[in-house]
């Protein structure tokens, strides 16, 4: 999303060890949703948001760590006018504690909350979160992009959070910058010159040694890590340790993109990452598509400037869900909210306004031949990243995934810096996923 941070916010152990014991005690959960208790509950499935005759009441109270929820607290009181929506707003480095602490006093808990991509999985399997499929929430997302869809199920295939949208990346580049290293500025011709990692060594090196060592096609060798982050297998299987092979051949091409001088080797999200998408010294760079606010667009310069070309897998970063509270006495209310925020409706308006991609299929389809933005000109740039999103395997989020996902990509760019071999790294790795996780077998 626009004004999310890049970096996905870390959870300490003292803080899933904690939630775990409140998903597994059903006494954490015995207190109604505190002052967002009154309304009618029997407003489920007639109120005027989906088009039926009685009109919904009461109040709803919702927590966020992300600003343009306000916007779909606005646009839903719109619509039903006998419904009042408190939106409740905390710093990401403190939302989770507090929205745990609440969650396990049972005391001034939200009807609905915000749960972001990078701890979903520490949530999505707690009896903090109302089962949406049984409420009839698979039908509001049988049109979802599928990996959307999955990330919002327990492990027992329950629908227990929605995200209004997808978070597709793709190679942003400059198009005379494109023109003068690459030939054109064809967004379909470069798609097809970078769509596999040889490819793009091949290329790499010879930019880098025509310029002289000043012009790189990409930013850093971690940009592989990236978007091939969720391409790979789950972390933790029956409860060992699981390396995807596939890693090791991430990690070798890596290698190869640092020895050819193919990545320009500033770190990740530094000033100098930025400053190099912004003055063109590097050709590519892999951005999710709500990463606009990175755009110096002073006067608006960068209008029209750039394009975006598919990534040789599909990838995404981030993504926001919403859960409503178990004990909440507002479910029946919360949940006519939820299914707003999956509906065209409001998933058009949001991709209008804010160029967040839709989480549904049908969003997609439906402006892929109409769809433009400000920096990208007249290109069609929902045609790359449905392309790319509809790609990604369906995983479902799991309570260590991201933390040793985030293991495996220091100990990986801790050995390319440092130009150790795939099995030290692996090694290294271990060492500390042990540490951290005692419970996990590491063989």
């Amino acid at each position: 999303m626009k004004t999310r941070k890049w970096l996905t916010m870390a959870t300490s152990v003292v803080l899933a060890a904690s939630l775990m014991a409140g998903c597994g005690n059903n006494g954490n959960n015995n207190s109604a949703a505190g002052d967002a208790s009154n309304s009618n509950n029997g407003s489920a499935n007639t109120g005027a948001s989906n088009g039926g005759t009685k009109e919904l009441s009461g109040k709803l109270v919702i927590w966020t760590f992300f600003d343009q929820v306000k916007d779909m607290a606005d646009q839903f009181e719109a619509k039903n006018p006998g419904v009042t929506v408190e939106v409740k707003m905390f710093p990401g480095d403190q939302y989770q504690t507090k929205l745990l602490t609440a969650l396990q006093s049972g005391r001034d808990v939200p009807d609905i909350f915000d749960l972001e991509r990078g701890y979903i999985g520490k949530f999505i399997d707690s009896k903090f979160l109302t089962d949406l499929s049984a409420m009839g929430g698979d039908d509001l997302v049988k049109d979802y992009i599928p990996y959307v869809q999955e990330l919002g199920r327990s492990s027992d295939g329950k629908l227990r959070a929605i995200s209004d949208h997808s978070s597709p990346g793709g190679f942003w580049y400059q198009k005379e910058i494109a023109k003068q290293y690459l030939g054109t500025d064809d967004p379909d011709k470069i798609s097809e010159m970078v769509n596999s990692w040889d490819k793009i060594i091949d290329l790499g090196t010879k930019i880098a040694a025509d310029s002289g060592g000043k012009e790189h096609l990409i930013q850093n060798a971690g940009d592989l890590f990236d978007i091939e982050a969720y391409n790979t297998q789950p972390w933790v299987k029956d409860g060992k340790l699981n390396i995807d092979p596939k890693w090791q051949t991430i990690f070798e091409t890596q290698q190869k993109i640092r020895q050819g001088n193919v990545d320009a080797k500033l770190p990740f999200m530094s000033a100098g990452w930025g400053n190099a998408l912004n003055d063109g010294s590097v050709v590519l760079t892999s951005m999710p598509a709500w990463a606009g606010f990175m755009i110096d667009n002073k006067d608006n310069k960068a209008n029209g400037k750039y394009g975006v070309a598919k990534t040789p897998e599909g990838f995404y970063v981030g993504g926001t869900y919403r859960g409503i509270y178990d004990k909440s006495e507002n479910k029946d209310l919360a949940y006519e909210f939820i299914k707003y925020i999956a509906g065209t409706e409001w998933q058009q308006h949001n991709l209008e306004k804010t160029g967040n991609m839709p989480g549904s299929g049908k969003v997609y389809e439906s402006n892929l031949d109409t769809y433009t933005s400000t920096f990208f000109g007249d290109q069609n740039i929902l045609k790359p990243y449905y392309e790319s999103v509809k790609q990604m395997p369906a995983i479902k989020a799991d309570k260590y995934g991201e933390d040793i996902l985030s293991k495996w990509r220091k100990a990986a760019g801790d050995g390319i810096t440092n130009n150790l071999s795939y099995e030290d790294v692996v090694k290294n790795f271990k060492k500390e996923v042990k540490n951290t996780f005692p419970e996990i077998k590491v063989d």
